[in-house]
């Protein structure tokens, strides 16, 4: 959004890997590279190129989250007709998705490669120079870590293009572009500036680049590499931004993290490092939106609410994970839906645990004027809360389960269940009597009272054959002291009766059982990412580095087999087509078909 702003009006030489593999089309119609590097101004703008990239709709402007990753445990692709394609696991190398994510990644790395190669040009402060420098290097580094995590072995490129008679590059050993990518990173992470002095968190800061390294050797120290010296690494850096003076703390609201990414709000204490999007299209050509709460949020066919069109369904697996008082489950994971093209609202039912979208990214917040298919909400790429979460992983790896892993579990899972905005809450409330005669159409009113709450708890309730099954809570309530009294009142039926739970202080916290050993954190903390992270594009690469993607693909599909209804079968699709081919990519085939020197392409392609 700030980044943004200052949108280019000059676009730079992109160049491409080779003049019909890596890039459809050469640019004929911008400075040679001889010319344009002149001006502080010109290199800034030439930067933005290299950024402009991450907003791409191939990158992180929608085909990451609404596509390619997709087929996880946490979430499925919400449309029973889809039976082809990354989404459903279902697909070959001629796939446009794989190539155009390819293509633009290696748009970026040639952007920068521009960048860095004439670095030098200007006459220009120094200390903004290597700002500039840093950022490019940092941003090289992130598209070649995207293209290695997903592909394995790929071209590593270095220098921009310099002629198209020349351009059949083999691929690189994924070991040594991982090298190059922890070499370029440490070195940005001496030239950029702290997050404070950017104050916000589309660009590249010390703490980003700091946190994404903690990242990079996390996933070196997994599948396929197995280095598991780097979690000794991914531990150091990780304590840089923890411990660094950029102060990094949590929300103590887990829902406005995502509020914020919708009305252009900058939280750089949680929120680290963000794709910025900006406007929606609507009246303004000079826009970067993106499709965030568009393809990935909410089915809505109200244009004013927020046109959405759920393609990301919250699978049961991950609906059942969450705690009772989590409230992270009923932000993350849409607890109603909207009834046709209103926006009158109809909570899903206890049992309706299938078909659920994600809720993450919700348009209704959005401060302008609502556009059908694109928004202005920017995307989470690293947050406090994943800083935490992988320095309990790395610390649990080398020393086992300690008090600096697990007090940063706790510091989540606090904020989880709301002890920092509210103190003890509701935890549950369960029938003791069912009643009858009570009717859908005419529900009984339940009313929460007593305890001492600053905030008293609401709750709706499910009636089944004319009795009460259920009481949901709507609102857990804030500050009790003892224990509330529950009423239900009105409706047709008589007879019901239910009782309240509360929390206590410390309940949120992990048990001894849970950290009893260095596999049982472990579990923990692969669950707890899946709780606090689903629908950031980040579950598909966690999977794969630890060698959980198959088998948990095929567990939701058996689930789904087993127990979903008859219309959400299909849930099973992507983990009944699941294969050990599916941990990476294939190189693309146009490109193969071009540049031999890609072949062989990956197992199983």
């Amino acid at each position: 959004m700030k980044a943004l702003r200052y949108l280019l009006l000059l676009i730079i030489v992109t160049g491409s890997l080779s003049c019909k593999k890596f890039l459809d089309t050469q640019p004929t119609d911008t400075l040679s590279p001889d010319y344009y590097y002149a001006t502080e101004a010109q290199m800034n703008n030439s930067l933005t190129g290299v950024y402009d990239i991450m907003g791409s709709e191939n990158v992180y402007g929608n085909s990451i989250f609404t596509r390619l990753t997709a087929a996880t445990d946490e979430s499925y692709y919400q449309r029973s007709t889809q039976a082809t394609g990354t989404q459903v696991l279902n697909f070959d190398s001629s796939d446009p998705d794989i190539r155009l994510l390819w293509q633009s990644l290696y748009q970026g790395i040639e952007r920068a490669n521009l960048v860095l190669a004439n670095i030098k040009k200007p006459a220009m402060d120094e200390t903004k120079r290597g700002v500039i420098e840093g950022e490019a290097l940092f941003l090289r580094a992130y598209y070649h870590f995207l293209l290695v995590s997903n592909w394995g072995d790929v071209p590593m490129i270095l220098k921009p293009t310099a002629s198209i008679v020349s351009t059949d590059v083999a691929r690189t050993p994924a070991r040594e572009v991982y090298d190059q990518i922890l070499s370029d990173m440490t070195k940005a992470e001496g030239l950029v500036k702290s997050i404070a002095e950017i104050g916000f968190g589309g660009r590249v800061s010390k703490s980003a680049v700091q946190g994404i390294l903690a990242r990079v050797n996390l996933y070196m120290a997994g599948y396929p590499l197995k280095d598991v010296s780097r979690y000794a690494e991914a531990l150091s850096w990780a304590k840089k931004v923890v411990s660094g003076p950029a102060g990094h703390a949590l929300n103590n609201d887990y829902k406005q993290i995502f509020i914020n990414y919708a009305q252009d709000k900058y939280d750089t204490k949680e929120s680290i490092w963000e794709v910025e999007f900006w406007g929606n299209r609507l009246g303004n050509a000079y826009t970067e939106a993106g499709r965030v709460g568009n393809n990935n949020g909410i089915l809505c066919t109200n244009e004013k609410e927020g046109y959405g069109y759920g393609f990301i369904g919250a699978t049961p697996g991950l609906f059942k994970l969450y705690e009772n008082g989590d409230l992270r489950r009923d932000w993350a994971i849409a607890p109603f839906r909207y009834n046709g093209a209103t926006t009158t609202r109809i909570n899903w039912t206890a049992a309706e645990i299938y078909q659920r979208n994600s809720g993450k990214f919700r348009r209704e917040y959005e401060l302008l004027e609502k556009q059908k298919n694109y928004t202005p909400q920017n995307f989470p790429l690293l947050r406090y809360a994943d800083v935490l979460l992988m320095l309990a992983e790395a610390s649990n790896e080398v020393n086992g389960p300690g008090t600096e892993g697990i007090d940063a579990v706790n510091l989540l899972r606090k904020r989880a269940f709301g002890k920092n905005l509210s103190g003890e809450q509701v935890r549950t409330i369960s029938v003791t009597a069912g009643g009858a005669g009570y009717l859908a159409t005419n529900p009984p009113v339940i009313t929460i009272t007593g305890g001492g709450a600053s905030r008293n708890a609401t709750a709706t309730v499910t009636i089944v054959g004319g009795k009460i099954t259920a009481v949901n809570i709507t609102d857990f309530g804030a500050f009790y002291t003892s224990i509330p009294t529950v009423t239900i009142s009105g409706g047709a039926g008589t007879g019901a009766l239910a009782k309240a739970t509360i929390s206590v202080v410390g309940d949120e916290s992990l048990t001894p059982a849970q950290t009893a050993s260095k596999e049982a954190f472990r579990t923990v903390i692969k669950e707890e990412r899946e709780k606090e992270l689903c629908f950031e594009a980040l579950r598909r690469a966690d999977l794969i580095r630890w060698e959980d993607y198959v088998g948990k693909l095929q567990k939701t599909a058996a689930e789904a087999t087993a127990g979903a209804p008859a219309n959400f079968k299909y849930i099973a699709i992507g983990g009944n087509n699941v294969d050990v081919r599916h941990l990476l990519f294939p190189i693309p085939l146009y490109e193969t078909s071009v540049n031999k020197l890609l072949l062989p392409n990956n197992k199983g392609w």
